[in-house]
């Protein structure tokens, strides 16, 4: 924060510099036998510093906070509105605490008691002077601060189009990995088989089946979706795979209605909770022990390690699609770790969107 404060104001102190020294040469050219002296330290030349300091000052911060109250690459006519608006009051005042300044108003050693000094202050200010500087200001702004935000306008509609490329190969990947047909016939073998046994339990089973595509069709177009909702979804699909290998797989949900709050990727937990089926040996003799939970603001998903061969592995792809839209969302990397007897994956709860 000091580190942002103390460059802002060498950038301001800077730029009014160089404005200052542009009147300072242009006043010697018009006046050529007045001293150097006389021109660089006129009341006006100092005036004139202390304006441009203040106002970019000012401007710079107002731009910064006008960019995070319309991030959206959309509203950037909303928010050139709202900048040169709040720019012209922040002008103005600028402009009367200044010249307030050079009138004596906050000296006490004038004899003249405030309330005096303050109407005759009033009375000697031009309305015409404040609207001059407030356009002069205004222009500045234009070519600095206009600039800045269609840098940033380009930049968000970069990472916007970035982000439905990834989108799209979400899609793909959720139709490849979580929609794999052989998910859905062996989902349709334990129905058929739980029909005869247990009626009771295939009709559980239909309802989360259900459960599942439903929520797939309904999410997979959103960038982000709500942890709730995706530990609702993942509770159906873990109730499937519990009815399909019974004691082959134990899973440890470990996470309170406390922790639901955030936002991660729709479907990613569903995908990780895949991939460790998919790599993984699951017997009743050798089960897989699937533990999930919350921890620093990240969702983890960790299991035993049983590897088995795999003729075509996508883990990776949809490891790596996984991280770089979360690269697009949040600072926060996804963590990824293995052992020789476990393999973990970190993803980060996101609570605030970063562009």
């Amino acid at each position: 924060m000091k580190k942002a404060l103390f460059k802002a104001i060498i950038q301001a102190l800077l730029a009014s510099l160089v404005v200052t020294i542009y009147f300072v040469v242009v006043a010697k050219l018009d006046h050529n036998d007045v001293p150097w002296v006389s021109i660089i330290f006129h009341p006006n030349m100092v005036r004139g510093l202390l304006y441009g300091f203040f106002l970019f000052l000012g401007h710079s911060y107002l731009s910064k906070w006008v960019g995070k109250k319309y991030p959206n690459s959309k509203d950037f006519g909303k928010k050139m509105i709202v900048f040169y608006s709040i720019s012209f009051f922040l002008t103005v005042l600028v402009v009367f605490i200044v010249n307030a300044f050079f009138s004596g108003l906050f000296n006490p050693g004038v004899p003249k008691n405030f309330a005096q000094r303050f109407h005759q202050f009033i009375h000697q200010q031009r309305v015409a002077y404040y609207f001059q500087t407030a356009m002069i200001s205004w222009c500045i702004s234009m070519i600095f601060f206009g600039f800045y935000f269609y840098k940033r306008f380009k930049d968000y509609q970069i990472k916007e189009s970035h982000q439905e490329k990834q989108q799209i190969a979400a899609q793909f990947e959720s139709l490849k990995n979580q929609l794999d047909p052989h998910f859905l016939f062996n989902s349709l073998n334990v129905l058929n088989g739980l029909i005869e046994e247990s009626p009771k339990k295939a009709s559980m089973f239909t309802t989360d089946l259900s459960k599942i595509y439903r929520y797939v069709l309904e999410q997979r177009d959103k960038s982000l979706v709500s942890l709730q909702e995706e530990l609702t979804f993942s509770k159906a699909y873990l109730n499937l795979l519990s009815l399909r290998f019974e004691t082959g797989i134990q899973i440890d949900l470990q996470i309170n209605a406390e922790q639901h709050t955030g936002f991660i990727l729709p479907l990613s937990l569903q995908l990780l909770i895949e991939n460790a089926i998919k790599h993984n040996i699951i017997s009743i003799r050798k089960p897989l022990l699937l533990k999930i939970y919350r921890k620093n603001n990240y969702l983890y998903v960790e299991n035993n390690l049983q590897k088995k061969k795999v003729l075509h592995d996508h883990s990776g792809i949809g490891l790596k699609n996984i991280q770089e839209r979360y690269a697009i969302l949040s600072n926060l990397p996804v963590y990824i770790q293995e052992s020789d007897l476990l393999f973990s994956v970190g993803l980060p709860i996101i609570h605030e969107i970063v562009f």
